[in-house]
């Protein structure tokens, strides 16, 4: 049987170092704001291309946000939360290993 990502995230040395560590860091924020803007967008009931016209922001990039593989700038963020009758806030989260 094969290893899942967890069984080599708790087994892998360099899976616990700082770099890593950072990383998933900046995956996991990247992946929040995209799986709120997938739920907004959708809650509207808007294509990305409607979405984009809306924002500004090119379909592509809309793109590339709801699949996590970019991290938005906070311009482009405020951008589409405007389209989407959102707001930004920071919201304070609890600190892993603290």
């Amino acid at each position: 049987m094969g290893r899942t990502l967890n069984d080599y995230l708790q087994r892998s040395k360099r899976a616990d170092s700082d770099g890593v560590r950072q990383a998933r860091v900046v995956f996991d924020q990247a992946y929040a704001i995209a799986r709120q803007v997938i739920e907004l967008r959708e809650k509207h009931g808007l294509t990305q291309l409607e979405l984009a016209k809306l924002s500004g922001v090119p379909q592509s990039q809309i793109s590339r946000i709801e699949r996590g593989v970019t991290a938005p700038t906070t311009t482009t963020v405020a951008k589409i939360a405007t389209a989407l009758g959102a707001d930004l806030q920071l919201v304070e989260h609890e600190r892993v290993g603290a």
